[in-house]
């Protein structure tokens, strides 16, 4: 039925849980900072982290807030706002937090600390029962499979070499390379047109209605939701009125091999 099949990670392939709110996380990155001469507590290390976050969002959200919307009606623009989703580098943010104390570092050993970030807060990361099997059963049919997943490369590359993910993909698209995320149909044309993907043969598998079903549709892709542990909570409300290829009220890879690989 299909000649390309693009995945999400994180909730389709991947399960990991994280703690970004722990306070020994926050003591150990303030002592790193420190190290640097950078002087934080833990709670000003994470009140100052989470505002530098919003603030580099607002920044590049707002190279969208006066073209493309201005002359749509109200409603439309409500529509395309949920649509658009611009993206950031997140180890930028960890080395302005060093510049705000004056510290100059390189962004290399920023990254070495989203790194440790990372490590500290990721209380496990696995695949999902029968990723594997899925990716090869693509592979031994001749499919193309991309990913394409709204993260931070600084994190993921990592996770994808941990996870023995790498050798299946034709091609990956992370949103902190791009500069958008999921469901902005930008993200998705980069990967359409990079790969010349004929999206009439493709189908676009994950676990995010909006992110993954909406934003897959909007671009002509077909699509299969899948209803995991780490999908939003309000996708499990609308479960009955997904429009999508396929739905999967639960994750089950080996159904879902059933359904898309024919």
């Amino acid at each position: 039925m299909f000649n390309t099949y693009i995945f999400d990670l994180y909730g389709t392939l991947v399960d990991i849980r994280t703690d970004e709110e722990s306070w020994d996380l926050w003591s150990k990155m303030s002592l790193l900072y420190q190290y640097q001469g950078a002087n934080y507590t833990p709670e000003e290390l994470k009140t100052a982290f989470e505002q530098a976050v919003k603030q580099a969002f607002d920044k590049v959200t707002a190279l969208d807030a006066d073209k493309s919307l201005e002359k749509k009606t109200e409603a439309d623009a409500n529509i395309n706002l949920a649509l658009i989703k611009r993206e950031i580098q997140i180890e930028y943010v960890y080395q302005g937090l060093f510049q705000d104390k004056g510290i100059e570092v390189s962004l290399t050993s920023c990254i070495q600390l989203a790194q440790i970030f990372r490590a500290l807060s990721t209380k496990y990361v696995k695949l999902y029962k029968g990723a594997i099997e899925l990716l090869q059963a693509l592979k031994a049919k001749n499919k193309k499979v991309y990913l394409l997943s709204n993260a931070q490369a600084v994190f993921t590359k990592g996770e994808l070499e941990l996870l023995g993910l790498l050798p299946y993909f034709d091609g990956i698209a992370l949103s902190s390379d791009i500069g958008f995320m999921k469901p902005d149909s930008r993200f998705y044309q980069y990967l359409l047109e990079t790969y010349q993907i004929d999206p009439s043969t493709a189908i676009m598998i994950g676990n995010d209605y909006n992110s993954d079903t909406v934003g897959g549709s909007q671009v002509g892709l077909h699509t299969c939701y899948i209803n995991s542990n780490l999908s939003p909570k309000e996708d499990a409300d609308r479960i009955a009125d997904m429009e999508a290829d396929f739905v999967l009220e639960r994750m089950d890879l080996e159904r879902v091999k059933q359904l898309i690989l024919v």
